[in-house]
Parts: structure tokens; sequence; C-alpha cells
């Protein structure tokens, strides 16, 4: 059992984030009262036998949620997390292709990591749109994301034009989608690399759950395959 400004757990009813959690409310039913959790999916959870003061922590776990929710400011929509295909399918090239448009809105977008840029670059060389029909110029003065893999697309790293026949592995064709991190027992940290701000918490004991509140979602996937 999890109950903290963050996080709801009290398997095997539920596990999810305050979030996704509409209100609370305590209903008596023959003789004994049952915390009623309205969830934001239209579900409502009955969890009967409840001691008093587990109700109250729950309670004030809620209000505080309620308290820092008000007071933090909304975050920003990351620059970095832009629209590229993660997989690549039939319609690939066309869906990084309009992803890879000059944003002068993100001029000045911090550089992305060496690692990252290289293996963008193979992608989009292997792709075969690192032409100017596909990928117009950089700009001289901006950074974003556009103009940042345009300009390593011109020069390689060491200043030599790259072989384009180099062998691309199969592994660099696939970002990875989420850092996957054990908190607890049973209980996983899944976040987005590319936005720190997107966050899960799934819970591998009875029942299975995600704070995202779907079943079988790909959270839950990547940390059964981690």
């Amino acid at each position: 059992m999890i109950i903290n400004p963050k996080v709801l757990s009290i398997p095997p009813y539920l596990s999810t984030s305050w979030k996704n959690i509409i209100s609370l409310h305590l209903e008596e039913k023959s003789h004994t009262y049952i915390l009623i959790v309205q969830l934001k999916s239209g579900t409502k959870i009955e969890i009967p036998n409840l001691e008093k003061s587990v109700i109250e922590k729950i309670f004030n776990s809620h209000a505080k949620y309620l308290e820092i929710d008000t007071e933090t400011p909304k975050a920003t929509s990351n620059p970095l997390s832009f629209g590229m295909p993660l997989k690549f399918g039939i319609d690939s090239i066309d869906s990084l292709g309009t992803a890879m448009q000059h944003n002068p809105a993100q001029a000045d977008t911090p550089p992305l990591p060496s690692e990252i840029l290289s293996k963008i670059t193979k992608i989009v060389k292997v792709l075969g749109i690192e032409d100017s029909q596909h990928l117009p110029k950089p700009e001289p003065h901006c950074n974003c994301l556009h103009c940042q893999i345009a300009r390593a697309l011109q020069v390689a790293p060491d200043g030599i034009e790259e072989n384009l026949d180099e062998e691309v592995k199969d592994e660099e064709l696939t970002f990875k989608e989420w850092e996957i991190e054990q908190t607890g027992e049973n209980m996983y940290s899944v976040t987005n690399p590319l936005d720190t701000q997107e966050q899960y918490n799934v819970f591998l004991g009875e029942p299975i759950g995600c704070t995202c509140g779907k079943k079988d979602c790909e959270h839950i996937k990547a940390v059964l395959r981690s």
C-alpha cells in the first residue's frame, strides 16, 4: 500500500496517480464505511474495510496533491519532444520529413546530445531524405531541431564526409522509448527520456496497473520488456 501526495496504491483495488482521480467520498453500507474513488475514466472503485487512520491519510494526501497541483505552474511543452516516429513504418519518410521542418520558435533549443544527434543523422540517411527536396538548408543562427540535424548532415563531427554506405545496426533504428526505474516492490517509474515531464508509475502486483489509467498500455509493456 502506497499513499502519498503523488500516488494512491491500494492493492488489489487500484494503483494510480492522483491526477487520474476526480473525487473521494465515504458511503455507509451494512454498518461499515466504504471508500469510493471516482476516476476520470468514469470508473468508480469501492474499497472496503479500511482503518480510520488509513482513510484519514488518503484524504490528507489528496488534499496535499490538490494544493501542490494548484500552486505548481503547468510545464511548457518540451521542444525536444518532436514528432519523430520511434519505429518506422511504410509512411515514416513522410512523417519524418514533416517533423523536420524549420521552426523559428525553437531557435534557442539546447544542443542535442551528440549520441542522439549521430543516431538521428544515420537514420535520416538510411531513409534517404537528407537531400534538399525533403530537408531544407539550416538557418545560420537557428538551433531548432531541423537546423541542428541539417547541419550535422552537411558536415561529419570530425570534419570528414561520412560514409553513407556504413552499415547501421537494427537497434540504432529504434530510440529508447522509456527510462525504467524500480522505485519499490513491484513499483516502477516510467519516464520519457526526451520529455522528463512525461512520467508514469507502473504496479506489477495484483492487479497490474499504470497511472495513465489504461489497461495493457505501452508503459506496462515497457516495464515487462525491461
